[in-house]
C-alpha cells in the first residue's frame, strides 16, 4: 500500500531529479589549497576547487561568459588566481606568483603556482578570497606544510581580503 508520505517523498525526488542541471549548486562551497616548500626551495601552491563554480568565477572575472565546458584560458586563471591568492613575505612585500599549470580530474580542477623568492612558510602571510565574490558561504581550507611542521588556516568569505599567517 502506497502512503501519502511516501508519494510526496516520490514527487520531491522527482522534481528533484527534473530540475535542469544549471540550478544545481554544490551543497559545500569550499576550495583547498595546499602549501608546501619544494625541494628547488621555492614554495608551490596547489589549489583544488570544483570545476564548474571555478570557471564560471573565472569567466565572470574576465567579462567572458560561463564557459557550458567548463575550460576556461589558462591566462584568464592565472589572472583570476592571483587576484584571490595573494601571499606577504616576512618583509611585508607582495610576493609575485608564477603560473606551474593545471589539470583536471573530474569534476576538479587543480592549479598550481609558485613563489620562488619565498624559502621558508614561517611568518609568510596569505590572502585566500578563492570564490568568495560568489558565495557567500564559501570556506577555504589552506594546509601549509614547512619542514614537517603542518598547519591548517581556514579563510571564509567573512573575512574578507584580511592577511592570515599560516604558520
Amino acid at each position: 500500500m502506497v502512503t501519502r508520505g511516501l508519494l510526496a517523498g516520490l514527487a520531491a525526488s522527482l522534481a528533484i531529479a527534473l530540475t535542469p542541471a544549471s540550478s544545481w549548486s554544490h551543497p559545500l562551497h569550499t576550495t583547498l589549497a595546499d602549501v608546501s616548500i619544494d625541494t628547488d626551495g621555492s614554495c608551490r601552491v596547489t589549489l583544488r576547487a570544483f570545476a564548474d563554480d571555478f570557471t564560471a568565477a573565472v569567466a565572470r572575472h574576465a567579462g567572458k561568459p560561463r564557459p557550458a565546458d567548463f575550460v576556461v584560458a589558462e591566462r584568464d586563471v592565472a589572472t583570476y588566481v592571483s587576484s584571490t591568492i595573494v601571499i606577504r613575505g616576512r618583509d611585508g612585500r607582495i610576493v609575485p606568483l608564477v603560473w606551474a599549470g593545471a589539470r583536471r580530474t573530474g569534476d576538479l580542477i587543480w592549479i598550481t603556482v609558485r613563489a620562488s623568492s619565498v624559502r621558508s612558510l614561517a611568518g609568510i602571510r596569505f590572502v585566500y578570497s578563492t570564490l568568495f565574490e560568489a558565495f557567500p558561504d564559501e570556506v577555504n581550507i589552506l594546509q601549509a606544510n614547512d619542514n614537517g611542521r603542518r598547519h591548517t588556516v581556514l579563510f571564509t568569505a567573512s573575512d574578507g581580503r584580511s592577511f592570515k599567517t599560516i604558520l
